[in-house]
């Protein structure tokens, strides 16, 4: 597995760094393959209802996915991009710690050479984030474009914090050419890349916003999505007939 230290990440992301396994994994992690099945799922999706709701079914599977890309993508991306150190995203390689309310944590992750920056996000999106969409999707009869959507925001969040750690004059060399290769990928029409948009002007992740609504509001206990609501920028709560399924 991964070996047993790591540099250091800035406090930005110090978050990042808790949830990755840099040892040999304990007793406490699954294969994540093994998570992806019926009855573990059906077990993370109660669990998010029995903390956030009473609700919609549908916005508790919606918040599983929001909730694992995020603590996926941010260490992913932030060893990548800031030390040039990458993991496998493939199914198989990925082990999972799990919360209280038995849902992914923390991640155990292999160490892979380095390659372009292309190679890596290729990676990351068709050995990872499509197949744990497409799971979750057979399982559970929800929009691959809703799960799509969490997937995007939280890869824009995630590389907006690392964009913003430094000044144009100050930024690594390497870190710059890096940031390039990713912004270049950016710009494709992929899922990924598209059902998220910056507002003109903003420079942080404050500034991003859905193009697809992530029906948070449905679970009682999590009325709005702020600035980030792709319908008007207001709170979901306050758009209740907002169309899930709207193209960009």
């Amino acid at each position: 597995m991964i070996p047993s230290t790591l540099p250091d990440l800035p406090p930005a992301f110090a978050d990042s760094a808790r949830n990755l396994e840099v040892a040999a994994p304990g007793a406490e992690f699954v294969s994540l393959e093994a998570i992806l099945q019926r009855e573990p799922m059906a077990d993370g999706f109660a669990g998010l209802l029995g903390k956030w709701g009473p609700g919609d079914h549908r916005a508790a599977v919606s918040l599983w996915t929001q909730g694992y890309f995020g603590r996926f993508f941010r260490p992913v991306l932030a060893y990548g991009l800031i030390h040039d150190i990458w993991f496998s995203p493939r199914l198989a390689d990925v082990s999972v710690a799990l919360s209280e309310i038995k849902i992914p944590a923390r991640f155990a992750l292999k160490r892979v050479q380095s390659a372009s920056v292309e190679q890596h996000l290729w990676s990351i999106v068709h050995e990872h984030a499509q197949p744990v969409i497409e799971n979750i999707v057979s399982l559970t009869g929800t929009s691959e474009r809703l799960h799509w959507s969490n997937a995007s925001f939280a890869f824009y969040r995630s590389y907006q914090q690392i964009r913003t750690l430094w000044s144009e004059a100050e930024i690594p060399a390497a870190v710059a050419t890096q940031r390039r290769q990713v912004e270049r990928l950016m710009a494709s029409d992929h899922p990924l890349f598209q059902l998220s948009r910056q507002i003109p002007g903003a420079q942080d992740e404050q500034g991003l916003v859905r193009k697809v609504c992530c029906i948070r509001f449905k679970l009682d206990g999590l009325k709005k999505c702020g600035a980030a609501c792709p319908v008007g920028h207001l709170a979901c709560s306050a758009h209740r007939k907002a169309d899930i399924h709207a193209r960009p």
